[in-house]
């Protein structure tokens, strides 16, 4: 038998069986569920079912993401939601940077019991950038850019040095092109379905992170429906919220925030509708 390994040792999915509250967790772009293995281990410590998903194109070859569409990824969000459906009572959706885009369309879309967006960009491209690198323009790029290399994700990277070995996780050295189209592209259907979005909502941003705007939690609450919307700032973080040293006041947020919903109270420091 062939113990050749199409995913990357570390990045499947997993599945931690626990009580009837089920949170379905969503990993970020060009990573795995690496990323998010230590907050769904933190989760199920706590009494609940875990899924963590790994995302089409991710954790195989660069080759598999240039093929990848962004309805590829929701529909393995929308796979996650079915299974744990049929397991648990209550379902809460969390995710990071592309997982918390994911997170918001599917919040959208499905009956979610709760929805965390952790790093989750409103617009990510901003300036010229916004003005000329739309989709469109972006997938005819990438016929003669099929790569590049990965920005910074923190306003101090000698201080909060994500890409360093200890705690960079992306299987892949340089971003696609024409997956970043996909991002994009993705990006645009969140923002027209923010109406939608009804369930209790709880957004984790670093003051730190570059990737995201810093206004984005303010304009995520300005156009969802949900009565119950939440924030919280990690001030000693950057664009990797599950991976840094403060990740556990994160997962401990997440925690009680998912309590008080079940129990249907909210938090004091709760954002004004």
């Amino acid at each position: 038998m062939s113990s050749n390994r199409l995913i990357v040792s570390g990045a499947e999915p997993y599945l931690f069986q626990g009580g009837r509250t089920a949170c379905l967790i969503v990993h970020g772009f060009n990573s795995s569920t690496r990323e998010n293995r230590d907050m769904g281990k933190f989760l199920a410590g706590q009494g609940f079912t875990v899924l963590g998903i790994r995302l089409p194109g991710h954790a195989t070859t660069p080759a598999d993401m240039r093929r990848v569409r962004w309805t590829d990824w929701l529909a393995a969000v929308e796979d996650g939601w079915n299974l744990l459906k049929g397991l648990s009572d209550h379902v809460f959706i969390m995710g990071q940077s592309l997982g918390g885009v994911l997170t918001m369309v599917a919040g959208s879309r499905y009956a979610f019991d709760g929805v965390i967006g952790i790093s989750t960009p409103y617009g990510l491209l901003q300036g010229w950038q916004a003005r000329l690198l739309h989709p469109g323009l972006l997938k005819f790029v990438s016929l003669f850019l099929p790569e590049i290399n990965k920005p910074a994700l923190s306003d101090n990277p000698d201080k909060l040095d994500e890409r360093a070995p200890k705690f960079d996780l992306d299987p892949y050295p340089r971003y696609v092109t024409r997956a970043l189209a996909e991002v994009l592209e993705l990006i645009e259907v969140m923002r027209d379905g923010l109406p939608q979005v009804t369930a209790p909502l709880l957004l984790i941003q670093g003051r730190h992170d570059i990737v995201v705007e810093k206004d984005a939690m303010h304009l995520f609450g300005e156009r969802v429906s949900s009565k119950q919307k939440e924030h919280l700032w990690m001030e000693n973080s950057g664009h990797g919220i599950t991976l840094s040293p403060e990740r556990e006041i994160a997962f401990e947020a997440i925690f009680e925030f998912i309590k008080r919903v079940e129990r249907g109270q909210r938090s004091p420091e709760e954002e004004p509708g």
